[in-house]
């Protein structure tokens, strides 16, 4: 399939140590050869901070290891971009190989808390909840959790010597639940959070990327309750700046994507992210190429399977580890071939 997006992105997972040398391989002789001219790599809190080393997460990255990252995507001139979890996906379970993400879960679960809610409990929107469902959200009425979150934002954003980050942002089925948050709508909660952090990234000269789920609605859209929201968060949409990117990600296969057309007319800039099925795939991409109004940037590939893992197999012909990871490296090879 061919496109003409300015971007051409993918999302990759922070390496785990033992495997740094493989995805800088990976980076240099297969990403860049194909045309890919950024790298969303998903750290949350997988980074030696030095000002929080209390949130540290699942073997984290050095100071040293990620200017090793930035070095070969500098080379290839890529744009590496951290991502971080901002709202949802503050706990979940490992991947069995671990591979230092944290999943969701579709059953109302006691879980394992990530960096931020295992160093700070009291900044958890449902502390005092033993089991929840998926996964923890920070709670947003907060404001020592913000102070914390911009501090790591400014350290991740300084090392990565970025001016771009992605603060996540989807999949949050449990905002607005506390007494004080509870005073406000989910999308007043939600648009004023993504908002403030949005500024302080502006600030630094920087740019901020968010999933987009949370912004649209089960009923108008069609979509599932993953891609699209069901609890009132989707007027968000009208709250929110305009500068901020939104990455338009859906994984099942629909007659039409109405997102793309929504966010044209609501006037944001969009990455167009789909997954591992190429048919899913291929629909949503044929939808955003007919109805692109100058709005779509390009196109951010999603993975979820550890960066060594995907790596591996597209470079040495390893069976992946990860349920889904031939999947996803069949789907990379059809779609990005070897540019001339």
């Amino acid at each position: 399939m061919k496109f003409s997006w300015k971007t051409k992105g993918i999302v990759l997972t922070a390496p785990l140590s033992e495997e740094i040398d493989d995805v800088i391989k990976f980076i240099d002789e297969y990403l860049a050869p194909r045309g890919f001219n950024m790298i969303v790599m998903q750290v949350r809190y997988r980074y030696q901070f030095k000002h929080h080393p209390e949130v540290w997460g699942y073997d984290p990255l050095s100071f040293d290891d990620v200017k090793r990252l930035l070095a070969v995507c500098r080379k290839n001139n890529i744009k590496l971009v951290p991502k971080m979890n901002l709202i949802g996906h503050q706990s979940g379970f490992p991947n069995e190989p671990t591979d230092g993400i944290l999943h969701g879960h579709n059953q109302v679960l006691a879980d394992i808390n990530d960096g931020l809610l295992r160093a700070y409990p009291s900044f958890d929107e449902q502390c005092d909840t033993k089991e929840i469902l998926y996964s923890r959200s920070i709670c947003l009425s907060s404001r020592g959790a913000k102070a914390v979150v911009c501090e790591l934002l400014d350290e991740l954003m300084d090392v990565f010597e970025a001016d771009m980050i992605h603060i996540g942002c989807d999949e949050v089925f449990n905002a607005g639940l506390c007494p004080e948050c509870s005073k406000k709508t989910r999308a007043e909660l939600i648009s004023s959070w993504i908002n403030s952090l949005n500024e302080h990234v502006k600030k630094r000269g920087g740019v901020t990327l968010i999933w987009g789920d949370r912004l649209l609605s089960t009923e108008e859209t069609g979509y599932n309750r993953w891609e699209a929201s069901d609890n009132g968060s989707d007027s968000a949409i009208d709250m929110l700046s305009k500068d901020i990117v939104v990455c338009d990600w859906h994984y099942d296969k629909y007659e039409k994507y109405p997102s793309i057309d929504i966010f044209a007319n609501k006037g944001f800039k969009i990455m167009v992210s789909p997954w591992r099925d190429m048919n899913n795939l291929e629909a949503f991409l044929d939808y955003a190429i007919k109805n692109d109004k100058g709005h779509i940037n390009g196109i951010l590939m999603t993975t979820w399977c550890g960066s060594g893992d995907l790596a591996k197999r597209l470079l040495y012909g390893e069976k992946g580890r990860w349920l889904h990871t031939e999947q996803i490296a069949t789907t990379i090879e059809k779609i990005f071939e070897l540019e001339n």
